[in-house]
């Protein structure tokens, strides 16, 4: 079950405002009017950022990121409710004063928002990236450490634990350039189980690692 906690607390804030905007006897101008109705959307805002952010399945990473712009929803709905107590109490303020006021609250809570998100998905995006990317480095370690798991040959089994490190020790960054390579890599691995001279087999992975290894700095200059 969804944590509703959030909610029920946005609810109850819903309602104090309303009991705070119709029990306190004052006029009720078209400024208090035109503020209340802000007010009222900025209240839907938190809702909808608190589902965007934490209130979906994400993972935990995620919604840490996502808290920076519910800080700024509620830093949002603090300021838009300071601004309609002031209008509240203030009969004679102009309707353009409260409409330009409440525009400019929202419409600077919307940028920083919007571009707080957009960085957050942006470093998503990148880790997830990174993680793809370094994938193929700890599958092959995998496969190593289990061959030398299995292997009875205690002369092979030393040289599938040293390739095994040897591995773990590499460069985890990968590179699409490095695809055949890599396929290659994986292919050799996969044979050293069933080959009649396993020692050849480590060895042609340990040259193949070791050139990859090169290119892959080679790609950092």
């Amino acid at each position: 079950m969804k944590n509703k906690t959030p909610y029920i607390v946005i609810a109850i804030l819903f309602v104090i405002y309303n009991v705070i905007a119709f029990v306190i006897p004052t006029t009720k101008t078209s400024a208090f009017w035109i503020c209340y109705a802000f007010t009222v959307i900025s209240f839907a805002v938190q809702a909808y950022v608190w589902y965007a952010t934490i209130g979906k399945k994400q993972d935990l990473k995620s919604k840490l990121l996502g808290s920076s712009v519910t800080y700024i929803s509620a830093v949002y709905l603090a300021i838009q409710f300071v601004a309609f107590l002031i209008f509240m109490f203030v009969s004679s303020a102009p309707n353009w004063c409260a409409i330009l006021v409440c525009v400019m609250i929202l419409g600077i809570s919307a940028v920083c928002m919007i571009t707080t998100n957009a960085g957050t998905e942006m470093i998503t995006a990148t880790e997830n990236k990174v993680a793809v990317k370094r994938q193929f480095i700890k599958d092959l370690q995998i496969e190593v450490e289990m061959l030398a798991e299995t292997e009875t040959d205690s002369e092979i089994k030393l040289k599938l634990t040293e390739l095994a490190k040897k591995i773990r020790l590499s460069d985890p960054m990968s590179d699409p350039s490095l695809a055949d390579l890599e396929n290659e890599m994986s292919i050799k691995v996969a044979s050293i189980d069933h080959s009649t001279d396993k020692s050849a087999a480590i060895a042609e992975v340990e040259r193949l690692l070791l050139k990859r290894n090169k290119k892959v700095i080679a790609f950092k200059r």
